[in-house]
């Protein structure tokens, strides 16, 4: 597979025809329940998880997932995220939620504030092309993060002991124990960053997680990041 079509697999519609089907039917069903009408292009997620479109003013979020394999910290992501945060952390904001069960497939739908600004990167998380944002685009970055590392929450990546048992068991070496966590996007990629203004969008996936990451995400270790 090429580079190209790597990217193209990861937020594409599902496989299947009749799961296409299944979830614009579905989304068409939350638009109704909404009193909204779906009219923009489709967005899919990952591999046809979820499947977004723009109605008015604004963004429609349909996720499924089988009833006993729902991921609940995915699951209510959006919603925590949207109570917990400050609002100087620049994201979309969250109107109205509702979920239902059809067939053993649990259903969310999330209607949220429509962000007119295209994210950086369309298709994936894998930056195609060059941008060039103004040192404001990345003081605004480094801030927003920094705030978000303050909010406490239980939400956690993993534990300490399933990194000690899977890095011994698949690289064969032990990891240090990891004694300091902070909070953090979870998914911070190219695709869920806008140009100036900033806008961070896709919070499903916020969490804590180990400070290492946060510095690898920021360039902080690697001086990516411009100096405010």
């Amino acid at each position: 597979m090429t580079d190209s079509k790597a990217r193209q697999a990861v937020f594409a519609p599902p496989a299947e025809t009749c799961d296409q089907q299944r979830m614009r039917s579905r989304h068409q069903q939350a638009a109704r329940a909404f009193s909204v009408t779906a009219s923009g292009p489709e967005a899919w997620g990952w591999q046809g998880r979820t499947l977004g479109r723009r109605a008015g003013r604004w963004w429609l979020r349909l996720v499924s997932a089988p009833a006993d394999k729902r991921n609940a910290r995915l699951w209510e992501g959006t919603a925590a995220a949207d109570s917990a945060l400050p609002r100087s952390v620049p994201r979309p904001r969250l109107h109205d939620v509702t979920e239902w069960t059809d067939d053993a497939i649990v259903y969310r739908a999330e209607l949220s504030e429509y962000i007119a600004q295209p994210a950086l990167q369309s298709g994936g998380p894998v930056l195609t092309g060059d941008v060039d944002l103004p040192r404001s685009w990345w003081g605004d970055l480094r801030s927003a993060l920094a705030t978000t590392a303050t909010v406490p929450t239980d939400r956690q990546a993993v534990r300490q002991q399933w990194i000690d048992r899977n890095f011994t068991r698949f690289l064969g070496t032990p990891l240090p124990t990891i004694d300091s966590w902070t909070t953090g996007h979870g998914d911070l990629h190219w695709g869920n960053l806008t140009p100036e203004p900033l806008v961070i969008l896709d919070w499903e996936g916020w969490l804590r997680h180990e400070v290492a990451q946060y510095e690898r995400i920021t360039g902080e270790e690697g001086g990516r990041m411009p100096a405010p």
